[in-house]
């Protein structure tokens, strides 16, 4: 990016995920979004129970070729081998990481039918952009990625 004084900084945006396990990618907002409607726990901008929902969930039901990659102990369980063609989770647009955690092992804890695994691993990016000529124009914002 260019300096505030030089003008519009406009970071290169991109799909957290691939379109499909070639990495293609999508064509706008609304065939992304129609791809992980999809998902069963909740979807960008309003959940299934009708609340806020200010995230999105990618899995291996709708995009299996950005799921677990079955080198965790527990992960190996369900994803037994890596998907073909098996493509990252991305950042949505260019920053620089402002904190992260990466847990060794899943946490629980007891639900229902028996003890429910998760993860605290995530990774916080913090990205700038200047719409306009002057530095007053800026914004920062950040993003979250969370396993």
């Amino acid at each position: 990016m260019s300096k505030p004084e030089n003008g519009p900084q406009l970071p290169a945006i991109r799909w957290p995920v691939p379109k499909n396990n070639r990495g293609g990618e999508f064509s706008n907002l609304e065939e992304m979004l129609a791809h992980l409607e999809g998902e069963a726990t909740g979807h960008w901008l309003i959940g299934r129970n009708g609340m806020w929902h200010g995230g999105i969930h990618i899995s291996d039901t709708t995009t299996p070729w950005c799921a677990l990659s079955g080198q965790a102990m527990n992960e190996a369980v369900d994803f037994p081998v890596p998907f073909p063609g098996e493509q990252a989770v991305r950042c949505m647009a260019d920053g620089e990481v402002v904190a992260y955690r990466i847990n060794r092992d899943y946490l629980s804890v007891p639900w229902y039918w028996g003890d429910l695994c998760y993860s605290g691993s995530f990774v916080l990016i913090r990205h700038r952009i200047q719409p306009g000529k002057t530095a007053e124009s800026g914004l920062t914002f950040y993003t979250l990625y969370m396993h």
